[in-house]
């Protein structure tokens, strides 16, 4: 680790607490050949920055033997982002993102046990022997920059694989439970429509949990019941019900309008956000689940309006609205950790394919965060006629490269002996 910046070594200083001494050292040469780009292709290729005596196997040890708790890793991860970018204090509410990857790997039916308990997931349209893993991924949403131009950024803080017999909401809420997050905050999960269904707000709900994403157009809510009659003995839990693409013409008048500005279509424009509160029927037994639907309209666009819920009545609509705006970060995160790697893994066991991914994501929270100003490193530019950008996490690791290129490639010093050159001649 002497090659990495002082700020970075910090950092990785904090999982010593999570392994024996001999896994550390394994740990720290590892995420050293990641980030300098040593170990993309074969993990075996971080030995270069190990003493001579030093194992190359211990490696494929840190992957298949040594006990490292994939669980206390993704809590670490996550105390360690949440104390970088909040030190003076949590907000009231954290935001996290919940979304599924796909890593094609075409050796994935030769590790060993992978066959009989992961889905090896086949594409329509690619070869059949094209088979590989699906991730699903967690990473923690935060806003970056001055109060006006703030902006959306995303560090990934943990993973699952998917597997036979656990459908992908179900491993989101296992992942809201391995990090072990502060009970003090509001915690809003953001998901697509794919990932929120009555599993995930179960879960979410058992823990104390929010959650926001897309609804589908035929989702079907319940508003509050009227009063109950005089003569009637139960009162009803549920009122009118209709699907979400019918509320803004068959129940206007439960909802409420704002304004507010959106970018779509790469412009700023002005949005009508329709919302109110509903009833979910069928998350608990004999009970409902209260939540807020949101419709988003953007009025001189021919575009379909879109249908958001947030179990969280205390959030803001319009805010609720520009938080879900920020989902997209995560599709940056999946193409910025894919670049680190993700699918290069040639490892031959289960517990080889699990571990892969949270060691990028230790790596992908320490570029993320140079590249975002949380981490303060000082690294030379490249200045580059053809990219501008000097703070893209691609650009940061070349950046890294150059700074540690002199202490990596130096030229062993050839030291000459006087007395035996005069002997020899």
């Amino acid at each position: 680790m002497d090659s990495l910046p002082s700020g970075m070594t910090t950092i990785l200083q904090s999982f010593r607490p999570l392994m024996r001494a001999e896994v550390f050292t394994s740990f720290c040469y590892l995420l050293t050949g990641l980030l300098i780009g040593e170990a993309k292709v074969g993990t075996v290729r971080a030995s270069v920055f190990a003493p001579a005596d030093y194992w190359p196997q211990r490696f494929s040890d840190l992957f298949c033997r040594y006990k490292v708790s994939g669980q206390a890793l993704m809590a670490q991860l996550a105390a360690v982002a949440l104390a970088c970018l909040y030190p003076h204090g949590l907000p009231e509410r954290l935001f996290w993102i919940a979304d599924a990857t796909y890593t094609e790997k075409p050796y994935a039916q030769h590790i060993a046990s992978v066959d009989w308990f992961h889905r090896l997931k086949h594409v329509a349209g690619r070869a059949h022997h094209l088979k590989g893993h699906c991730y699903v991924f967690v990473a923690h949403l935060y806003r970056v920059g001055e109060e006006r131009g703030q902006h959306w950024a995303s560090i990934l803080v943990g993973a699952l694989l998917y597997v036979k017999g656990r459908s992908i909401p179900t491993l989101v809420g296992a992942l809201a439970q391995h990090l072990r997050l502060p009970p003090t905050v509001r915690q809003v999960w953001v998901t697509d429509s794919g990932i929120l269904s009555r599993p995930l707000l179960r879960a979410l709900g058992a823990q104390q949990q929010f959650a926001l994403g897309r609804l589908r157009c035929n989702q079907r809510v319940y508003f509050a019941p009227r009063r109950r009659a005089p003569r009637q003995r139960r009162p009803r839990v549920f009122g009118q019900s209709c699907r979400v693409d019918q509320v803004l013409r068959g129940f206007p008048q439960w909802l409420r309008c704002q304004q507010t500005g959106l970018r779509v279509r790469g412009r700023e424009r002005t949005t009508l956000v329709y919302h109110s509160e509903v009833l979910l029927r069928g998350v608990w037994p004999h009970r409902a689940l209260p939540a807020r639907v949101m419709i988003v309209c953007v009025p001189g666009l021919h575009l379909a309006p879109w249908y958001l819920l947030c179990t969280d009545l205390t959030l803001d609509p319009v805010e609720a609205i520009h938080t879900y705006a920020g989902r997209f970060q995560i599709e940056v995160n999946f193409d910025e950790i894919k670049e680190l790697g993700l699918g290069h893994y040639q490892g031959r066991s289960g517990q080889g394919v699990r571990r892969w991914p949270l060691f990028l994501c230790v790596a992908h929270l320490l570029l993320k965060f140079i590249a975002t100003g949380v981490l303060p490193v000082a690294l030379p530019a490249l200045n580059w006629s053809w990219y501008q950008r000097e703070n893209s996490l691609g650009q940061v690791r070349r950046r890294l490269i150059e700074l540690c290129r002199p202490r990596i490639s130096r030229d062993k010093p050839c030291i000459f002996h006087a007395p035996e050159l005069a002997n020899a001649a």
